[in-house]
């Protein structure tokens, strides 16, 4: 296994108005984290108050970190709301020194131990060449996952629809962590242009497209309240980005 001096993963939180959860999620994501974590929360548009809470939230963390734990990072804020993928974007281009590149969303569905027992399995299958690793929603001996009916189903919708339109044979493209190596994230970074929910179909589609198999690891993942994707209003919209994703990514000659 690589030293922890000298392997740094980069976790970047896209948020929009998450004041209320990362109070809950991001302490414990500096408490749990190693060192070989840094933690950078990039803020898509929030309104001010949020803005103001959310500074406020990361200097009295930073302030309270204590050696042995991940390094917490200022945030990025920016005025206008462009999507979960224009956060990400945003936080990955700050990636210079850093051996990967990762995300996790803001609810903390994906908790700071399965974040972690994913890191770890990351990092000790490097040596055997594994470049990309997405989280996966999968009900199996072994693994937890609780959400409602109505999520269940529109992933699968969803699932389904990737898999159709853009031959990806993917469980679940949707999960909010992935973990991305730094040379192919620097292979694809020219080429990623989505910057709403679909982010993830385009980072999956142009890493296959370059070459880079992905691993799906089932991990554990609880339901929270309040997602900003809904079924009805959002599902046509991402249908028809889904189709303009995979035509580009076709037209590509690499």
């Amino acid at each position: 296994m690589i030293s922890d001096s000298t392997y740094k993963i980069l976790l970047v939180i896209p948020c929009y108005n998450d004041v209320e959860r990362l109070k809950v999620f991001l302490p414990k994501l500096v408490e749990f984290l190693p060192t070989w974590f840094s933690i950078l929360v990039s803020d898509d548009g929030s309104n001010a108050e949020n803005r103001r809470a959310l500074a406020v939230l990361i200097e009295n963390l930073g302030l309270e970190a204590k050696d042995g734990r991940a390094e917490l990072l200022s945030p990025l804020f920016t005025e206008k709301n462009t999507g979960k993928g224009g956060a990400i974007l945003r936080g990955w281009a700050c990636s210079e020194g850093f051996e990967v590149v990762a995300f996790t969303d803001a609810d903390g569905a994906v908790s700071v131990e399965e974040i972690l027992r994913a890191g770890n399995f990351f990092r000790s299958q490097e040596a055997e060449g594994l470049a990309v690793l997405f989280a996966s929603r999968v009900k199996m001996l072994g693994r937890m996952v609780e959400r409602s009916l109505k999520r269940h189903l529109s992933g699968r919708v969803f699932a389904t629809l990737v898999s159709n339109l853009g031959g990806v044979p993917a469980y679940d493209t949707q999960c909010g962590l992935k973990f991305v190596k730094a040379h192919a994230y620097k292979k694809i970074a020219p080429f990623l242009q989505c910057q709403g929910f679909a982010f993830d179909v385009e980072l999956c589609l142009l890493l296959r497209k370059f070459g880079f198999p992905i691993l799906e690891f089932p991990v554990d993942w609880r339901d929270v309240p309040g997602s900003k994707v809904s079924l009805i209003r959002d599902s046509w919209r991402m249908a028809l980005e889904v189709g303009r994703i995979v035509k580009r990514v076709e037209k590509l000659d690499v």
